[in-house]
């Protein structure tokens, strides 16, 4: 997630690898393609300070979460504003991930699916990124997507509930939850697939 999202266009499909914020990388996100639409856009969500801050924190995220509360470092009372994110301090990144993003992209997704995704954690979306303390994003540990209208219209037809969970309300969430705007095809920008998914 900008590390969300949570707009993991097929989280769903995988079984729980992973979850919720950490930081992004620079690869272009690109939204979900309605049937007969043309061509996909893509948009840079920025968020490498994380991986940054990141470095230098313990390879255990639960030993990270608890050194973080020790210095100071408490959850922002709400979603990051525009270039919020790369300001805040990785304790607080990870206080917000885990007092905000983490129950509400938990209960969204074990709303989907109770027995794949009753007992979601960072893993899900963030995979061995959350073992290493990184919180890479996107994540090589969730399913790649292929980046052509002909790859979305596949994905569809072959995955049509999951598409539509991803596509209307995981990407929704996780945008509002990290500051962003959802992907926008007509200018290119938001959160969007690419966020959280490789490409093919």
């Amino acid at each position: 997630m900008k590390g969300t999202s949570a707009a993991c266009l097929l989280a769903a499909l995988c079984a729980p690898a992973a979850c919720g914020g950490g930081g992004q990388g620079t690869t272009p996100a690109v939204a979900p393609m309605p049937v007969g639409s043309s061509a996909p856009g893509a948009s840079r969500v920025d968020t490498s300070s994380a991986a940054a801050a990141n470095a230098s924190a313990s390879a255990n995220p639960a030993v990270s979460a608890t050194a973080s509360a020790a210095s100071g470092d408490a959850a922002p009372a709400g979603p990051p504003g525009p270039g919020d994110w790369d300001r805040w301090s990785h304790g607080q990144k990870m206080a917000y991930m885990k007092s905000t993003v983490m129950p509400k992209e938990k209960d969204l997704f074990s709303a989907y699916d109770p027995s794949k995704y009753g007992s979601m954690s960072c893993k899900t979306c963030h995979g061995a990124g959350a073992a290493d303390g990184s919180f890479k994003m996107p994540s090589p540990d969730l399913p790649k997507l292929e980046a052509t209208p002909e790859g979305f219209r596949t994905l569809a037809k072959k995955h049509p509930k999951v598409f539509e969970f991803m596509s209307r309300q995981v990407e929704t969430q996780t945008a509002a939850l990290l500051g962003e705007q959802p992907y926008d095809m007509k200018t290119s920008t938001g959160f969007g697939c690419f966020d959280c998914h490789t490409r093919m």
